[in-house]
Parts: structure tokens; C-alpha cells; sequence
């Protein structure tokens, strides 16, 4: 962080308000990543997650009556705004933690209050949660998984496996979407499995090193039992249940807002860049402000909602338009600072190829058009 951005800061100034609430809720945990810079933060060995588990940020959306922080759906979009502006990589990682926590709160399970004692789990002792809810493969998605799931007397046995999966290495938890076997045909399932499991390891997988920062490699599932009491039917393949609407409408936000804090990041140095003319600044506020209004609109609505889960729709539309935007902003700044600021600080270079991987995570927009075209003509979306 440069001086001038500091003083930025300081002043009120771009990010001040996101990276304030951010040390409101996790004292200290801005500062650290600050000083540890894109260099030693973007690595497969970054000690970035950590940190944020020793900030009690696992617990950040466990409301407060269940030992949490009680964050919600709209601050949490400027925290992770903030956090990815220092660390990419963990403001990614960490959505899968958010994505996974909300999804086992939104369960209504048969065993009546669990979700709230895994919740309170997840709170009390810092446990980060992984998702297996989506898979990195041509005709594989949150609600047609590949890995699979057999009945045996008192649960089930998972085999297969989840490639990508940020957390890998950290997670105490595998929140996972299952192609689940019964008499009746396959359905689609959730199973939650502990990191200690027997069967399940950790294979290298990813090789680039743009947010390598991530831990996203495989996971392995070779007989894995989980008790009947971590597994939830959701319904037959392909078919969206409420809960699950609701979860996914806080993952595509909150996925959004990562990758909008990286855009920020490279807006941050145009901002305080003595270069920068008033022109430049107000077409990056443009792109960068109405994109993250988007993502807070949607957020102040699920507040008064009655039916959370009827916001995917919006939530997608605000995801794309947010993924148009990071490029299009990222570009934008890069060429703002000029060549020399590229050449000299591989920061640039890095968070530009970053913003781009936005376009990765589920749904893509070809399997989004259906969903988008349903939320016009006023039907439920499901999502592939």
C-alpha cells in the first residue's frame, strides 16, 4: 500500500468505508494484509488464510443469538470488497467458507436443529468450510454432480471427486452436492464431511498462478462414510430447492464483490497516481460505483424480502453486470497508470489477470441465460 493510499484512507477516501468496517469486525486483520503485500499473499503457501481464521472470521454470517458476528448480506459484500483489495486470493477462498456456512443454515433438516449446533461449531472454534457444490467440468454443476453417493445401513458412502476446491488444505469441513443412488432413481443430495473423514485426501491440482493463493486443489472421495444425520435430500437431479436459491443468491454477491475489490485495488493506484486526470477518475467511478451498487441493491432487497430465495434472479443479473465491469475497469486503470507503472509493478499485471477470473465460477453465462430469461418472464430460477 502506498503512502498516498494511506493517506487516502485516512482522509475518508476510496475503500476508506469498506476497509473501516473491516476492522470493525475483524480488528487488525486489514493491517496485516496491508503489510504483507500481492507478493507474499497470492502464493500456495500465503499465510493469509491463518489469519483470517485467527480473526474469528469464520464466524462473520453465523447470526449473533448462535455465537456469530451476525453480518449481514449487504456489509458483508463491502468486507469482501475490502478484503479483496489486499488479498485476492483469500477474498475468493473465503467465499466458499461464506457460500457453504449459509447453505447449512438454510437446511431444514429431519434432524431438527443441527444446522444451528454446525453453525455454532463453525463459530466457537474457527472451523472454515469448503465447498463441493460445484465442479469444474463440462456437464457437471451444483445440482447434476459428479460425485457420487450410495445408501449403506446408518448413512452413505461418497466416492469421486471435487477439482477445483478452494480451502483444500484448511478446511475442517466439506460442504458437498452429491448424485445420490436409491431405489427410486438418483437425486441430488448435500453431504457435510468432516477434513478428518478416513478416505478422504488432498491431490495438487492447480498450476496457475493467479490465485494460487486460493488452496484449490482436489479433493479425493474414496469410500467415505457420513452419518445419515450430515446428509440432506434435496430433490430429484437438476431441480433447485428453496434453501439452495436462497445460499446461491449470497455466493453470486458475495463472489461479485471479490472480485470488484480487485478492481478497486487497481483504481486505488490510479487514484492517488499524480497522472491521474479528472476524466480518467470519473469514467472508473462510473464502471466501479455502478457495478457495486448493483450488488448492494440486490443486498438491501433480500432484507426486506419475504422470500429471499426469489432474489437468484437479480443476483445473477447483478453478478454478470459486475463481471462485464471488473475488465472493462480493470483495463481502464491499467491503461490510466501507463506503461511504466506496468513494467515496474507486477501488481498491475497480476490483479488485471485476476479480475478476469470472475467468468469461472458457476453458473457460466451460457448456463445462466436460461435462469436470466425465467426471472423475466416472472418464473422460478433454477440454475444447472
Amino acid at each position: 500500500m502506498t503512502a498516498g493510499a494511506r493517506d487516502a484512507t485516512r482522509r475518508g477516501g476510496f475503500l476508506a468505508a469498506d476497509r473501516e468496517a473491516l476492522e470493525r469486525r475483524l480488528p487488525g486483520l486489514d493491517a496485516r494484509l496491508a503489510a504483507a503485500g500481492l507478493a507474499r499473499l497470492e502464493r500456495p503457501d500465503s499465510p493469509a488464510v491463518g489469519w483470517f481464521r485467527a480473526s474469528g472470521a469464520a464466524a462473520l454470517f453465523v447470526p449473533a443469538d448462535h455465537q456469530g458476528l451476525g453480518v449481514g448480506l449487504r456489509e458483508g459484500i463491502r468486507l469482501q470488497r475490502a478484503l479483496a483489495s489486499r488479498a485476492p486470493s483469500l477474498a475468493v477462498a473465503t467465499t466458499m467458507h461464506h457460500f457453504s456456512v449459509a447453505s447449512l443454515i438454510g437446511w431444514e433438516r429431519l434432524d431438527a436443529g443441527l444446522e444451528w449446533l454446525l453453525a455454532e461449531a463453525v463459530a466457537r472454534n474457527s472451523m472454515l468450510v469448503a465447498s463441493g457444490a460445484a465442479e469444474g467440468r463440462p456437464g457437471a454443476g451444483i445440482l447434476t454432480p459428479v460425485m457420487t453417493a450410495r445408501t449403506v445401513p446408518g448413512g452413505v458412502i461418497l466416492n469421486g471427486s471435487k477439482k477445483p476446491c478452494s480451502l483444500s488444505r484448511s478446511m475442517d469441513l466439506l460442504f458437498a452436492t452429491v448424485r445420490l443412488r436409491r431405489d427410486d432413481g438418483e437425486r441430488c443430495a448435500v453431504a457435510v464431511v468432516p477434513a478428518s473423514s478416513p478416505g478422504l485426501s488432498v491431490r495438487p491440482f492447480w498450476r496457475s498462478d493467479v490465485l494460487a493463493g486460493a488452496e484449490s486443489d482436489e479433493l479425493v472421495l474414496e469410500e467415505v462414510f457420513v452419518p445419515e444425520r450430515l446428509v440432506t435430500d434435496l430433490g430429484p437431479l437438476g431441480t433447485t430447492g428453496e434453501p439452495l436459491r436462497r445460499s446461491l443468491v449470497w455466493f453470486e454477491l458475495l463472489i461479485a464483490a471479490s472480485y470488484l475489490g480487485m478492481a478497486a485495488a487497481l483504481v486505488e493506484r490510479v487514484v492517488t497516481a499524480s497522472r491521474a486526470g479528472t476524466a480518467e477518475l470519473a469514467r472508473l467511478a462510473v464502471g466501479l460505483e455502478g457495478a457495486g451498487c448493483a450488488l448492494e441493491g440486490v443486498a438491501a432487497r433480500s432484507e426486506t424480502e419475504p422470500d429471499p430465495a426469489a432474489l437468484l434472479g437479480p443476483a445473477l443479473a447483478a453478478r454478470f453486470a459486475v463481471q462485464d465491469a471488473v475488465v472493462t475497469v480493470a483495463g481502464q486503470a491499467a491503461e490510466a497508470l501507463g506503461g511504466g507503472a506496468f513494467i515496474s509493478d507486477p501488481d498491475v499485471a497480476y490483479l488485471c489477470a485476476a479480475t478476469r477470473c470472475l467468468a469461472f465460477h458457476p453458473p457460466s453465462r451460457t448456463a445462466a441465460a436460461a435462469a436470466l430469461a425465467q426471472h423475466l418472464r416472472g418464473e422460478p430460477v433454477d440454475v444447472p
